[in-house]
């Protein structure tokens, strides 16, 4: 695979399996006895209606017993008179906190020895952080990026990063039609975990959703609360690439998003068997991601696609290994592993989640252009974002998103195939048996 994105990102929408600018309708993965089947959603579940996008998935404004009532974190704002949600942001309070996200009360409280003050892992002791964990680095572009140095994720970790990261779940909610896309019993005492979590936004929702569930949050980056947070969701410091502080068969879903710029090839085979590690016999991992590239751009646009690329090869990262990604959940002893993806426009020409899109593209093409391959100044980066946006809108640009489901093989199933395997091993180091005498017709 070359070092250009030209050749990919001047592909027309009308080949593959993109749909331009209409969405594919998301399935609902449903296991069954052997096997996973697509199953639609019902209307019901289908549409993001007022009532239950702010009373379930946000829950920033419901009474959790037990815990403060004031959750102050960000949320889409819902218009439901058309049949859709309005993407547009408001703050959950006009008065929050602009800090930086390290030195706000959100952020993961740590005691004089290194270690968090309070264990959020329910079960989970607290335990001495990492070096990395209590420092950040200020870089030539004026961002912040943590300082752990196995670890090759490129993007900021301010504020700046976090209302991206929080539109961005809007988005990507908005266009899969929901958090999730397996099913999943709201009865159940499920465990969930969010792989590099974030904001924790989408944990945050889901322990809403599943008052029942247990919803786990790691990342590298303790821009998560630490603090104002329902009783059944907890966060906890982590570096994936050094392992899940979480025993083997643990959790019923584990859901991993946009990792696109965090992971070599071989680190994401890496995190693959992890995950595989900590899920439960048929457990489902669901996986979101795009390769970052804007299809049909113009020559502004294609310029941000190959400063993306050039960035992330810098440090070992090749965004278009997620176009593997279900290959890589067959090699890595998954089964039942479906995908689909989808074209998500780029531009006004989009209407809502395009608009969206677009500013999600803004965040990311300003750490391309003034970061260390582009090293622009503000004015230059400014007036390349307009000529890139005039090009989106004038060509219908576009990014894609893949999402993948793969379940963790039952019990029954792993036992087959490990005795299948083993047989395998034995027949192929397998000697003949001989009797040690030379035969009349051997050479002396």
């Amino acid at each position: 695979m070359g070092n250009s994105v030209s050749s990919l990102s001047n592909r027309k929408a009308s080949g593959g399996s993109l749909e331009v600018p209409d969405f594919k309708k998301p399935s609902l993965f449903q296991r069954s006895k052997h096997s996973l089947q697509f199953r639609k959603r019902s209307k019901s579940s289908l549409s993001l209606s007022e009532n239950s996008l702010n009373s379930t998935r946000h829950g920033g404004n419901q009474v959790v017993p037990g815990n403060n009532n004031n959750v102050n974190y960000r949320h889409a704002s819902i218009d439901s008179s058309d049949g859709h949600s309005d993407l547009s942001l408001q703050s959950a309070s006009s008065g929050s906190d602009r800090s930086p996200p390290h030195s706000r009360k959100n952020s993961q409280p740590l005691s004089s020895d290194g270690s968090t003050t309070n264990s959020n892992v329910s079960g989970m002791p607290s335990a001495p952080l990492p070096e990395w964990a209590n420092h950040t680095r200020r870089c030539d572009d004026g961002r912040t990026r943590h300082t752990c140095e196995s670890a090759p994720y490129m993007l900021p970790n301010d504020l700046t990063e976090s209302d991206r990261l929080d539109a961005q779940h809007y988005l990507v909610r908005f266009v899969f039609k929901g958090n999730y896309n397996v099913q999943l019993d709201h009865e159940a005492k499920l465990r969930i975990l969010d792989v590099a979590t974030g904001t924790g936004v989408w944990a945050l929702e889901m322990s809403h959703e599943f008052p029942k569930a247990e919803v786990y949050g790691v990342d590298i980056s303790p821009i998560f609360p630490a603090e104002i947070k329902p009783s059944n969701c907890h966060f906890q410091l982590c570096n994936i690439l050094d392992g899940l502080p979480f025993p083997d068969n643990h959790f019923d879903f584990v859901y991993q998003r946009l990792l696109v710029y965090a992971l070599t090839p071989v680190q994401r085979k890496q995190v693959y068997a992890e995950l595989l590690r900590v899920l439960k016999p048929e457990g489902f991992l669901q996986l979101v991601e795009s390769d970052g590239i804007v299809y049909n751009p113009g020559p502004e646009m294609e310029r941000i696609n190959q400063l993306s690329l050039d960035t992330s090869l810098r440090h070992g990262v090749d965004p278009r290994e997620v176009q593997t990604m279900k290959s890589g959940l067959k090699h890595s002893g998954y089964t039942s592993v479906n995908s689909f993806n989808i074209a998500l426009p780029v531009g006004n020409w989009g209407s809502k989640a395009g608009a969206l899109s677009m500013q999600n593209m803004h965040g990311l093409a300003t750490i391309w252009l003034k970061g260390e391959v582009g090293r622009m100044d503000q004015d230059a980066c400014d007036a390349a974002l307009v000529k890139a946006d005039e090009e989106c809108e004038q060509n219908q640009s576009y990014y894609k998103v893949w999402l993948v489901v793969g379940m963790k093989p039952s019990m029954q199933q792993q036992q087959a195939k490990d005795a299948k395997e083993a047989r395998k091993l034995s027949a192929s180091s397998a000697v003949p048996q001989t009797t040690g005498r030379r035969s009349p017709t051997s050479p002396i």
